[in-house]
């Protein structure tokens, strides 16, 4: 069993006891953290951090409860695209443009071609001129149904898609569902600043930035860049089975403190990109005063949110915001980072929202917390 090679093993650091006794007060303890994730951090087999660091490590489960405590729900129908695109419209903030919405029930965005259904849809795939482009689900996560689209092919009437890979219009727009994707968007596609194409290539890369409204004002938390590799379309870590890489961003200057990726089923530190051969050595991410800025400026139109998770895009006309997510994973920061993401400042946040959080449980939630705040902070 693997709980025994992990407690027995060649690579166990400690007495396997004192292992134990660690992986269930995490398991049960504030930090819910499940026996795969501790496992996945290597506390096992890694002696680099203290016992007080591995206990700000964080289950990513617990991203619901932060989220639910720290942020007003009413405001989480912005975590889907299309409503955060048309919000975001009106701050004069840089997005991407969206030149297209298919949607069977007619939903758009100003300015934006309407597609109703998919004849309409496949008419305007069929328009070279309207590539290259990229398109997502307004509900979606982890980039599921992201794609970039390179040209269209009227010889076999198909989609070139970036990653080589092509599709007959039709077949694609059968593929998706729109209904329940809340919309399918159809955006520009955005090109990467030259610094990110040279560590990169031509693919767009985002850094996922945590800030958070502490006594009033907006403040950086964490952030982890995003870095695509090898036909991966988008930059999403999905825990590491996309095949794409994790950078730790140091917030103060924006500079890479380590790079990681799923190497043989095991997170561990990467020296250069896969695909271009670039170091990461000493390597810093341009334009970081402007992602600050555009984070913090963003921040203050959120009013009822007190904890944001913005994806901005490092593109050749500077940062643009490609969405705020109302629930995001934790273990992008703890694996990017080493650092738990359990910090003084998460912790202020949701201090200092819990007494919003508070009025809107009702008499019986209010005794449950009670109880449960024995056992487990966040409640």
């Amino acid at each position: 069993m693997k709980i025994f090679r992990i407690l027995l093993g060649k690579r166990a650091r400690r007495a396997p006891f004192s292992t134990l006794s660690e992986i269930l007060r995490m398991r049960f303890g504030s930090q819910r953290l499940l026996f795969q994730e501790y496992i996945d951090y290597r506390f096992h087999e890694l002696d680099d951090l203290s016992a007080e660091e591995r206990h700000r490590f964080l289950g990513n489960g617990r991203k619901f409860r932060l989220n639910y405590v720290c942020n007003d729900p009413h405001w989480f129908m912005l975590g889907k695209k299309l409503p955060m695109t048309i919000f975001m419209m009106a701050t004069g903030l840089p997005m991407p443009k969206i030149h297209a919405v298919y949607d069977l029930s007619g939903r758009n965005i100003p300015d934006s071609i309407t597609l109703s259904n998919i004849e309409e849809a496949a008419a305007y795939l069929r328009t070279p001129q309207h590539y290259p482009m990229f398109a997502k689900p307004s509900h979606g996560a982890y980039g599921w149904g992201a794609v970039g689209l390179k040209n269209y092919q009227p010889e076999s009437d198909s989609i070139a898609f970036l990653n080589g890979q092509q599709r007959k219009v039709i077949d694609w727009l059968e593929s998706l569902n729109p209904e329940f994707s809340q919309g399918i968007l159809f955006q520009e596609m955005l090109k990467p600043h030259p610094e990110i194409a040279r560590i990169c290539g031509s693919r767009a890369s985002t850094v996922r930035v945590t800030s958070a409204r502490i006594s009033g004002k907006n403040t950086i938390v964490s952030a982890v860049w995003r870095i695509p590799a090898g036909l991966s379309m988008v930059d999403n870590f999905q825990h590491g089975a996309s095949g794409n890489l994790l950078g730790g961003v140091d917030t103060t200057n924006g500079q890479i403190t380590r790079v990681v990726g799923n190497i043989n089923s095991r997170i561990e530190p990467v020296s250069i990109h896969p695909d271009t051969g670039e170091h990461f050595d000493h390597y810093t991410l341009p334009d970081w005063p402007q992602v600050i800025d555009i984070c913090e400026r963003a921040a203050n139109y959120l009013m009822g949110m007190n904890l944001h998770h913005w994806d901005i895009a490092l593109t050749d006309r500077g940062p643009v915001i490609i969405e705020n997510n109302e629930i995001a994973d934790l273990d992008l920061h703890q694996h990017a980072n080493r650092k738990g993401y359990w910090s003084e400042k998460i912790e202020t946040v949701r201090r200092q929202s819990y007494p919003r959080y508070w009025e809107q449980l009702s008499w019986p939630q209010k005794k449950l917390a009670n109880l449960m705040r024995k056992i487990d902070a966040f409640y």
